[in-house]
């Protein structure tokens, strides 16, 4: 029934006639409010939130009660459209409970229509054309709108997408239900002006805040969070009509509070006291190189990088100094991307112990497998799959879908662990891109590696941390290998700046202008370390019968010892042949497994070349790039084929990582052989690196030396290899191709910041598609081994799964490869829509000795080899 006439309570707002109540529906006020309601619990329990939005709307303290009234009052407009009869036929049963039943008399309007009907266009298109009437004012040069536009923009994007404000027609009815529409969303507006805005001395002809794009996102992204809460019918009953809009908004906050629904549902957890960079190391561990800095750094937002050599503590320095920023109420949680899932999978212990200790039972969420999940947390993505009247329409069958990927859940947590791909996604014109963007702003965002990434992604991560920026936010940047062009790059997109030539572990902070610059005092500076090296030109640098002999000679020896191919093929085609020259044990790992398979490979590596690994005898580990990153990996000897000299020094901080009693014999001191090329033409390398400048200098430089010094190597090689200056000796075929080079690194970044600008979700969101949109280049398709029956290779029938279940299986079975094989994976089905869009599926059956063989011939598959083509073709 409308209570006391009022024709807003002739609107249903939920309906489901499987709810287990006499009541089958909730009515639209009441839903509004409970979302309104989340939201501003949320804010009153978060400093960060407060501090967060201020910031991103350039409002002042004394504003903020001001900017919390606007905030409500447009959150609780984010279903706006629904006051509308399109909509509300979709629940014909809970109109006619709401309202009254609707005949042919009544209206024209067709299933089909019904159907369609898009509630938040609707909304979106039904303020442009009537909010002169909402305000009273005439508003001839449309101010008003204009400021009103994208704060609207925001609430009715929520399902993810934002709206033009494109023409609407009435709907095919009676002219009383029409007047009977336009009239609840007047007296909507009224009530919410009403109920929020007047509190606070605000009009609805006075103007909102501006909105910048940053702004828009943020508040986007808290509307659909707090949608997804105030749609959970655990918490928010349906309700007859019968309770004043003002009492019924009290007292949905009071519920949340006294029920701790934020804090039960893992969104929300405040951080214990601050104790000190100890509370994270060993007990028989003290703070040693950039650790012993970190209680010096501001605690303000801002952009921090810590340049410190692999293995020398930055991770908890970074961890120590974002602990500090959460005791400040300057974050809420904190996202952790790093370069790869291995690198990922491999900091989630260390981020659990951490996660204990400044939040106790916290939300710690890897993107790729093993979660540790709050079980109210988990209980939305259950909720969620409860189908109502609107389907997938519905706030909490999306909330599932979208937490049902764990890849996205990790901005929700109180710590996520992720690649930096997740990360880049907040920018990129995906769908509830903003709900990334939310969880990021409200985060302490820390990226390892950052010299990892190339043109296009470094164009992504600058925008990425403008708008950390501009919401108020922090970023923490660690790398052993940063090149000052990089370094300068960042800086700016931070709008700040810093000097050209710098100490040697360093560690930035910039807020504004230009960046503070502090090193370690020197009984903390890196001890010197000589790594003896040694350049040996092959044709493709690939091993030859020789070096595969010196190789088998040092594992015989007791030594072990890694050899990093630039190329999985490459590894794979070694390790074959090694295991047919030696009894001795030959491990193979690189990027190309289900990620199940691969999760054993990295723990089998870690248990044979880790810090812990019992090493009675030699062993040989062939691998690829996957061991530059993260990993604390300890080997006696290393061979690498050529490649950038940052990221040959990453390869080199695996090896002599840590200190043993005794090394062996031939290898007490660490060496490593550097592969080359013959001649001046990279080949396949140049293919995978691009700068054959790069390539050439890192080259020369090792051929004038014996050996390489550390830390100075860090500033001293790294600035001449990257510098822009030509050298004198440069051959012209290696000058010509770094500008082409340069050429296509401009033209990347260039693509990456005009994506950045895009704001219609044009591309999908699902994980098999992440790849694609943040990394221009290797391992950017997504293949999926299948048998022909459609289970997968375990056996698992993937149509006996419901979503969330099948998000984790396509997780753990999907193997990444190179852009390349488009062409060889043709005669893959690709599915456009549906949960296996975007995977390559790989029909293969078993082999009788193990493995798995495709049917096209041309690819096998093996738990301990991966996904191998066969016949060799060059990638």
């Amino acid at each position: 029934m409308e209570q006391s006439g009022n024709t807003i309570f002739s609107y249903w707002g939920k309906a489901d006639p499987n709810y287990p109540g006499e009541q089958k529906w909730h009515p639209l006020p009441y839903h509004c409010l409970d979302v309104a309601a989340v939201a501003a619990s949320w804010w009153d329990a978060s400093p960060t939130i407060q501090r967060t939005f201020l910031a991103a709307f350039g409002c002042m303290q004394l504003q903020q009660n001001k900017l919390r009234a606007w905030i409500l009052f447009f959150i609780a407009l984010h279903d706006l459209g629904k006051f509308d009869v399109r909509f509300q036929l979709k629940a014909p049963n809970a109109l006619a409970a709401a309202w009254r039943q609707l005949g042919e008399e009544d209206h024209r309007v067709s299933s089909r229509d019904i159907t369609n009907f898009d509630h938040g266009w609707a909304g979106m298109a039904w303020a442009n054309q009537e909010y002169r009437q909402w305000i009273r004012y005439d508003d001839a040069d449309r101010e008003i709108w204009e400021m009103w536009k994208p704060w609207l923009a925001a609430v009715t994007g929520h399902h993810g997408d934002f709206y033009e404000p494109t023409k609407i027609f009435a709907p095919e009815a009676d002219d009383t239900v029409i007047a009977h529409d336009s009239d609840a969303r007047q007296g909507f507006i009224s009530v919410l002006a009403d109920l929020f805005l007047m509190r606070e001395g605000l009009r609805l002809q006075d103007l909102p805040p501006f909105v910048s794009t940053s702004a828009q996102n943020l508040l986007a992204g808290f509307c659909a969070v707090c949608d997804w809460i105030g749609s959970n019918t655990d918490v928010f009953i349906y309700q007859t009509s019968d309770t004043a809009l003002a009492n019924y908004f009290a007292a949905s906050v009071e519920k949340i509070q006294t029920d701790d629904v934020l804090h039960r549902f893992g969104l929300f957890v405040n951080a214990m006291d601050y104790k000190g960079i100890s509370a994270l190391l060993g007990s028989k561990e003290s703070p040693r190189g950039v650790q012993v800095r970190v209680d010096s750094l501001p605690t303000t937002p801002g952009l921090t990088l810590i340049e410190a050599p692999t293995g020398s503590g930055k991770t908890e320095a970074a961890l120590a100094y974002a602990w500090r920023l959460l005791d400040q109420g300057l974050a809420d949680s904190i996202v952790f991307a790093l370069p790869t899932q291995a690198t990922a999978n491999a900091m989630l212990t260390r981020v659990e112990v951490f996660a204990e200790k400044v939040f106790g039972n916290a939300n710690v969420v890897l993107a790729h497998g093993k979660s540790k999940l709050n079980f109210e947390f988990d209980r939305l993505v259950i909720a969620g799959q409860r189908r109502t009247v609107q389907d997938k329409e519905e706030a909490s069958a999306q909330c599932a879908a979208w937490l049902a990927s764990s890849r996205k859940r990790v901005f929700l947590g109180q710590v996520g662990v992720c690649t930096v791909d997740q990360v880049l996604l907040s920018v990129l014109p995906v769908r509830h891109k903003f709900v990334r963007g939310f969880g990021l702003n409200k985060s302490v965002l820390i990226v390892d590696e950052v010299h990892a990434y190339d043109a296009y992604m470094h164009g992504l991560l600058g925008e990425v941390l403008r708008r950390q920026r501009a919401t108020g936010g922090s970023a923490i940047l660690l790398s052993a290998t940063l090149p000052a062009s990089i370094r300068t790059k960042l800086l700016e997109a931070w709008e700040s700046s810093g000097v050209g030539k710098a100490p040697y572990p360093a560690l930035w902070h910039a807020t504004q202008d230009s960046a503070s610059c502090a090193t370690v005092p020197d009984e903390h500076r890196p001890e010197r370390r000589e790594v003896i090296t040694e350049c040996l030109k092959l044709p493709g640098a690939i091993p030859n019968d020789d070096v595969m002999e010196r190789i088998i000679a040092a594992a015989e020896s007791g030594a072990r010892v890694a050899v990093v191919m630039n190329l999985v093929d490459v590894a794979q085609q070694l390790a074959r042949k090694l295991r047919g020259k030696t009894t001795i044990d030959v491990d193979v790992f690189h990027a190309r497994y289900r990620f199940m398979d691969r999760q054993k490979k990295e723990t089998a590596t870690l248990t044979y070349y880790g810090r812990n690994a019992e090493r009675y005898k030699g062993r040989i580990l062939v691998a690829t790039q996957v061991v530059e990153q993260s990993l604390d990996l300890d080997f006696d000897w290393m061979l690498t084929q050529i490649c950038p000299v940052d990221l040959l020094f990453q390869r080199l901080g695996r090896l002599h990582r840590h200190r043993r009693e005794s090394r062996p014999t031939g290898f007490e001191l660490p060496r490593c052989a550097v592969l080359s090329v013959e001649g001046e033409d990279y080949g396949l390398h140049k293919l995978i690196y691009g700068n054959t400048r790069v390539l050439w200098r890192t080259e020369r430089l090792l051929a004038s030396v014996d050996k390489i010094v550390f830390p100075e190597a860090y500033r001293d090689w790294i600035e001449q290899v990257y510098q822009r200056e030509d050298w004198a000796e440069e051959p012209s075929a290696v000058y010509s191709g770094y500008l082409a080079w340069k050429g296509e690194q401009g033209r990347r970044e260039a693509e990456a910041k005009r994506l950045t600008t895009l704001t219609v979700s044009n591309f999908r969101d699902e994980d098999s598609a992440t790849t694609a949109l943040t990394r221009d280049g290797e391992m950017s398709l997504t293949v999926l081994p299948i048998q022909a029956d459609e289970r997968l290779l375990n056996g698992q029938m993937l149509n006996a799964l419901n979503e969330r279940d099948l998000a984790e299986m396509l997780n753990l079975h999907a193997v990444p490869v190179p852009a390349s094989w488009e062409k060889r994976l043709m005669d893959c089905r690709l599915e456009n829509q549906g949960n296996l869009a975007g995977y390559r599926q790989l029909e293969m059956s078993a082999e009788e000795h193990g493995g798995w063989l495709a049917t096209s011939g041309k690819f096998r598959y093996s738990e301990d080899f991966g996904l191998e083509r066969i016949n060799n073709e060059s990638t």
